[in-house]
């Protein structure tokens, strides 16, 4: 199969399941754009390489800030000038943040939590005056390990505000 059949294939298949989880609902202000595996490929990526990651990012573990966003808790990297954000490793966990988050209980796949997640990260920064404009997600094979986020603004100063301890997320 020629790489731009298959590039069109995963393109297709991120869009459908996008329409198929209906319940997850992708920020409509910010463009999902599937970039190739030879670009974004997991075992090809550093924190210099496709896109330079200057804040808690570890080339043996990749993004290194816990976060806690509604329901949910996932680590973060950020690009020299916040615009940028990586985030991956998107679990399940209680919610810290009082209020501010609300998501409903999402049951589904790594993706479908990676997006609710994504979707609130937006929407908490929409309140700001930063908009998310792309999503760019970071594929293995078919699965899906981390999401490259691009803001109209220094989204990582606020983020960071939301770090968690490692024990403490679990604490009820």
């Amino acid at each position: 199969m020629h790489n731009s059949v298959r590039t069109q294939a995963t393109r297709f298949r991120h869009i459908a399941l996008a329409l198929i989880l209906g319940a997850v609902s992708t920020p409509g202000w910010a463009n999902i754009e599937t970039l190739s595996s030879d670009r974004h490929s997991r075992d090809r990526i550093t924190c210099e390489f496709p896109v330079k990651l200057a804040f808690d990012c570890s080339n043996w573990q990749g993004a290194t800030r816990p976060i806690a966003v509604g329901n949910f808790r996932l680590k973060l990297a950020a690009g020299p000038h916040g615009k940028t954000i990586f985030v991956s490793k998107v679990r399940h966990g209680p919610d810290h943040n009082g209020s501010r988050f609300r998501s409903r209980a999402v049951v589904g796949t790594r993706e479908t939590r990676s997006l609710t997640a994504i979707d609130l990260i937006g929407k908490a920064l929409a309140a700001k005056g930063i908009r998310l404009e792309r999503i760019h997600p970071l594929r293995r094979g078919t699965r899906i390990d981390g999401y490259y986020l691009e803001f109209s603004a220094n989204a990582y100063d606020y983020l960071k505000q939301l770090t968690v301890l490692e024990s403490e997320h679990w604490l009820p």
